[in-house]
């Protein structure tokens, strides 16, 4: 008879509920866990999609604001929100003038960002000129003056203070000028064009100013060939005398010879040889002596420039420089204190005749 085994059974059904157990609470487990993850994605995804709408958002205002600016590309301003508005803002407008100042005063402006460094140069060099006196050329001396010598140094006199006047009106026109244009844009700053306008300003201040100098190196080397040619005329008579009391000394020596040919006494012979030997004698002063020519010249060229008639003589394979010839000693001594006071200390008096 079979046998059957309960113990078994029992084990065996007590086991298969023990498994069936863990297999529910294990699939309730894996529920429970994928539902949270699917609530995590479904939040996630939420949010990105909110924070691309809101990002489309403000690229939307951005490019709004932004498009009014670049409908400006032709350079003019906005157009305003009220019709007439510009009309009350230039009823409204203060504009601030700063105060004209004086020519005297050297032409400094109050604010340093009105003007260039230009500008400020210019205007500082023209202060400057302007506080300095006129320069008195110092005239070539001469022993005298003839009617129409004075009237020409007056002439001359003349052209230069109406030199001097003109130059000065230039300037004070200059000076107007730059005042105006200081004064028509006090407020902007200096553009190419102004700069442009200053730069032909100080040109022509410049073209000025030199023609003024070449004006004056003019009428000084006039003056001083004028004093030149005079000077040589007084050589010229000066020589023509001398050469006259040549000729008429032994004249004169030899009268009383003829006159009274018996009565002569032995002290008589004496007088027309001393009268003679004063006549004949003259001196020249020397002031270099040069074996080159071109040396000379030059020495001859100084001399002529400060007043001095000067020649060159060559003799023996020297080049002098004299001047003269003068029958005074006292004109020699004259003459040598001129030299010295000008520089020329190494002039010597040389006696020549007699």
């Amino acid at each position: 008879m079979a046998q059957k085994d309960y113990v078994g059974r029992g084990r065996s059904s007590t086991t298969q509920r023990k498994k069936n157990n863990s297999r529910r609470k294990n699939s309730k487990a894996n529920t429970g866990i994928s539902k949270v993850i699917v609530v995590i994605a479904a939040a996630a995804l939420v949010l990105f999609i909110g924070v691309l709408a809101l990002l489309a958002h403000h690229k939307k205002q951005a490019e709004k604001e932004a498009a009014p600016h670049k409908t400006t590309t032709n350079g003019l301003p906005p157009k305003p929100e009220e019709r007439w508005k510009y009309i009350k803002e230039l009823e409204n407008r203060q504009i601030t003038v700063p105060s004209p100042v004086e020519p005297s005063a050297g032409g400094e402006v109050k604010s340093p960002t009105q003007l260039t460094d230009e500008q400020r140069q210019l205007l500082a060099q023209m202060a400057e000129d302007m506080r300095q006196q006129p320069t008195q050329l110092s005239e070539v001396p001469w022993n005298q003056q003839t009617p129409e010598q004075q009237q020409q140094t007056i002439r001359q006199q003349q052209q230069n203070a109406a030199l001097q006047r003109k130059y000065q009106q230039q300037e004070q026109q200059f000076i107007s000028q730059q005042q105006q244009l200081n004064q028509s844009r006090p407020a902007q700053p200096a553009n190419k064009e102004l700069q442009e306008q200053n730069r032909q300003i100080q040109l022509q201040h410049e073209r000025q100013q030199k023609a003024y100098a070449d004006q004056q190196k003019k009428l000084d080397l006039e003056r001083q060939q004028q004093a030149y040619r005079e000077q040589q005329k007084q050589r010229q008579q000066l020589e023509r005398q001398i050469q006259q009391q040549q000729h008429s000394a032994p004249i004169t020596a030899a009268k009383p010879s003829t006159s009274q040919p018996e009565k002569v006494a032995p002290a008589t012979p004496a007088s027309p040889p001393a009268a003679t030997e004063t006549a004949s004698k003259h001196w020249l002063i020397q002031c270099g002596s040069f074996k080159g020519a071109a040396q000379a010249e030059s020495t001859r060229a100084k001399l002529a420039f400060e007043g001095f008639e000067s020649r060159v003589t060559t003799g023996g394979g020297w080049n002098r420089v004299v001047i003269g010839p003068y029958t005074q000693r006292s004109k020699i001594d004259s003459v040598i204190k001129q030299l010295k006071n000008s520089g020329h200390t190494n002039c010597i008096t040389l006696s020549v005749g007699g």
